[in-house]
Formats: structure tokens, sequence, C-alpha cells
């Protein structure tokens, strides 16, 4: 396109220079004008300042065209990345040049969902809606590009503490999260973020893209919708990711990945409910690996599926060893990954490990998170009645860390909630944190849900808990994960 346009520059520029000297010739030829040069001379020169103008004109139409390809995005008309670098450039080394600034680099979590689920045309629109909103809050001397697809760099030209920017940070996610209503149905996202800061980080203009690019990618991997300041430490857990998404492939067929079980406890009387199934990787050159580093790479790489349906057979399978201890028939809970629910065979292959397992399928209950529900509700509401048809248990794992709606759990046909560890965490430290957990276990009640709350680890958050009405719990002061032997 650019090469054309510069074509068609020079074309014309030719065609009015061979012009110009037409009409010069023809003047100076003629028999009246060389009685009077002054008069000649005049025209002459009006002629040419105003084909110099025209001409003036067109090239500096031409100059804002190639500018704005150049520089700007189409979809929404903010800086592009090649924009952003050369600001970045400015204020670390040219006549712009600020003692400090931020770069603050975000994109939306499972954004990929939407544009599969609703089509692109669809995700165009949600980014533009949010761009739009986003002009509300971004204000000068702050400035915001599109980078990528639903990438984007805000960079800010002055010296903020690292709370300011985490303060700038959670505004720019409550505009993120505002509902988007499509087709009747409402969707909502979040966003992860990285930051880094010059001088702090870096004074080289790459090199700070590409720390801020590292903090984003560990948000990402710390289960999305979280804020990460860049670290020097990052790059080898960079370089340690890279190591564990070469070796994940063949870690399955070499046996290196198997399962634990954590009991999961009724209250009051602390009988027995089931357990949940954990996935772990003993790797024999970088040992215990935990599922927190190798899930979010195996869902990025597309092993998640693979992995995913090995784990369930393999816990299905152990569930014939389970009765012989438990004849009272636990429930075994297994997690479920969004990718794995939006696989077209996800229904026929858990129909297929059931028969061959032979398990009963009431004793069987699938955690599945908010993210799914969020951002694919049609989806996850039609997935959720097939299994629910099976006669599967439904539990909606880390509430209260998506951004959910009261209608979510109106809508979807759910059994049990699963209160997140972060929550149960903050028991005894911070006060508004109970009364949130306390809101959560009331709000399931009242739907008719029962509560879990995992990662209990104090005898403080137990007795919070029980006092309060929850229903099941779990966590490592009841009993660690362990394979079902030494259980």
């Amino acid at each position: 396109v650019l090469a054309g346009q510069k074509a068609g520059y020079w074309t014309q520029l030719g065609v009015n220079t061979f012009n110009l000297l037409f009409v010069i010739q023809g003047l100076l030829l003629r028999q009246e004008f060389s009685a009077t040069p002054g008069i000649a001379i005049s025209i002459v020169a009006m002629i040419v300042c105003t084909v110099v103008y025209n001409q003036h004109k067109r090239i500096q139409h031409t100059i804002d065209t190639l500018h704005r390809y150049a520089f700007i995005d189409d979809l929404t008309g903010l800086p592009n990345r090649k924009e952003r670098v050369s600001t970045i450039s400015e204020y670390m080394q040219g006549p712009s040049r600020v003692p400090a600034f931020s770069l603050l680099m975000f994109d939306f979590d499972n954004f990929k969902m939407i544009n599969e689920s609703l089509g692109h045309s669809i995700g165009d629109v949600m980014i533009t809606e949010i761009v739009h909103n986003l002009g509300k809050i971004i204000k000068a001397p702050a400035s915001i590009g599109r980078i990528g697809g639903d990438e984007f760099l805000v960079i800010i030209p002055e010296s903020l503490s690292d709370r300011e920017l985490e303060l700038y940070a959670e505004r720019i996610n409550q505009i993120v999260n505002q509902p988007f209503n499509y087709k009747d149905r409402e969707y909502r996202l979040t966003a992860s973020f990285g930051i880094a800061r010059f001088p702090k980080d870096s004074i080289n203009p790459v090199e700070l893209m590409q720390q801020v690019d590292i903090a984003l990618f560990r948000a990402k991997a710390h289960g999305k919708n979280q804020i990460e300041f860049f670290d020097e430490k990052m790059q080898v857990n960079l370089e340690h990711h890279i190591d564990i998404e070469r070796k994940l492939a063949k870690a399955i067929e070499k046996g290196e990945i198997y399962v634990d079980f954590q009991p999961q406890y009724r209250v009051p009387g602390e009988k027995l409910r089931g357990f949940e199934v954990l996935a772990r990787w003993a790797s024999p050159t970088m040992g215990a690996i935990s599922p927190q580093d190798f899930i979010p790479i195996a869902e990025e790489n597309g092993y998640i599926v693979a992995l995913g349906t090995w784990i369930m057979r393999e816990a299905c399978s152990t569930y014939q060893v389970i009765l012989k201890d438990y004849p009272e028939a636990p429930m075994l809970a297994i997690n479920i990954s969004v990718i794995q629910l939006r696989d077209p065979e996800f229904l026929n292959t858990v129909r297929q490990v059931v028969e061959e397992t032979g398990i009963d399928t009431k004793n069987l209950e699938f955690e599945i998170t908010e993210s799914v529900c969020i951002t694919s509700p049609e989806i996850a509401t039609h997935i959720i009645k097939e299994l629910k048809g099976m006669g599967i248990t439904i539990a909606l794992d880390d509430f209260g860390t998506g951004y959910s709606s009261l209608s979510y759990l109106r809508n979807l046909p759910l059994d049990v909630v699963k209160i997140d560890k972060s929550f149960v965490d903050m028991i005894g430290q911070i006060p508004d944190e109970k009364n949130i957990i306390k809101s959560i276990i009331d709000m399931a009640h009242t739907l008719d849900l029962e509560v879990i709350a995992e990662g209990i680890e104090r005898d403080n958050q137990l007795a919070y808990l029980v006092r309060n009405g929850c229903d099941i719990i779990q966590g490592n002061l009841l009993g660690k994960p362990a394979p079902i032997a030494a259980l």
C-alpha cells in the first residue's frame, strides 16, 4: 500500500512539472509577452506558486497518510507498537526526555475464547468499546497504545510509587470488567498487567519493552487477573518456563505425571466427603514441578486436553482401589480446564472414561473455573447441562476471583461453589475478608448450593468456617495431598 502511494506521488509530481514547463515555454514564445517581460514573469511566478502550493498540500497529505499507516492502529485509532517504542526513546534520550516514567502493559484474560465463540467482529466491538471507556480515565500526560490483538501499553511519563501504579492498573481493570451485552447475554473480561520502570529497570528502550512483556507474561502465569512488577528474577523464571514447555510434551509418555488425592470433609462432624484429584510432575532433571507452573503452560500450548484426559482416566481407574478402603463411596473431584470444556470431543471423552473405568457418575464431581462462565456462558451452560444429565456434580472453583455476577449462579445448573484459598488465607488477618466469606456462604445457601472452603491451614480458619456454616472443608490442616495408598 505504501509503495503504491509513493509511486503515485512521484508520477503526479512528474506530470505537474512537465505541465509547468510547457506553460512557461508557451508564455515566453508569445510575442506580446516578449515586449512586456515583467508581466510575463509575474504570471509565470503566480503559476509556479500555485503549483508549488498544491504540490505541498499533496506532499503533506501523503506524509500524514504514511504516518498514519506507520504509527496508528486502524481499529482503535490509538498509537501502535512502533509509535510506543518511538515515544519511549523520546522520553529516554530525545528532546522530550523525562527523569522517570513507567510502562504498564496489559491484555485481556481468555479473550481468545470471545473471538472463537462470538466471532472476531464482536471481539473488535468489545475492544473499541473498552478503548472508548479507557479514554475517560487515561489522561495526559499518560497515553495508551494498542500493540497487539488485545494487548495495550500505557506510558506514564512521571514518577509514581508502586502502590500508585497498582491503583492505576486496578482502575483500568474496572473499566475492562464492565459488562458487555450481546444477544441478551452479559460478558465480562478481566485483564493481567505487567509493569516496568525507567530508569529503575532499564535505560534501553528495547530492553524496557522486553521487561514489561516478561512482567505481563508472569502475571498470566500466576493465574491471570494479576499485576506484576518486573524484577531480574523473572528472566530466570522465563528460562525455566521455556524448559518446562519443552519437556512437558514427553512427561506423560515417560510416566513422570501422577495424581495425588486430598481429602474433603463435611462439617460438623468432619465425616469424609471425598477427594480432590491433584496432578503432580516429578521430573528427573528439574525435580518436583508445581501444577501452578506446568498447568498454565499446558493450557497455553495445547497439551491440556491430552493431559486432562489422562488425569481423568487415571483418577477414575484408581477409584476402584478407593472403594476397597472407603466403602461409603466418597466423591471424586476432578479439575477441568476451560480449554477441555471447549474441546468438541470433551463430552464423548467423559462418556468413554466412565464406560472404561466403571465409575458411578454420582460419585464424580467436575470443578470448573469462573472464567468459562464469564467469557463463554452459552458454552458453559450447554456443557454443564450435559454433564448434569450424566449424573455428574458440578462445582464452581476459585469463586470470588473472577468478578462473577449473581446472574451466573442463578442461570448455571451448579451444585457447589468453592471459595478461593486467597480469601481463606486472610481469615484472622484482614477483617473485611471474613465478611466476604460469610456473604459467599449465605448467598450460596440462598441458591441451594453447597460451599467448599479450600486451603485451610490454621485452626482459626477452620473455626470461623464451621461457625459460619461452610458445608465442606479441605486443606493441609485436615490432610495433605498424597498418593491414594499413603492416605
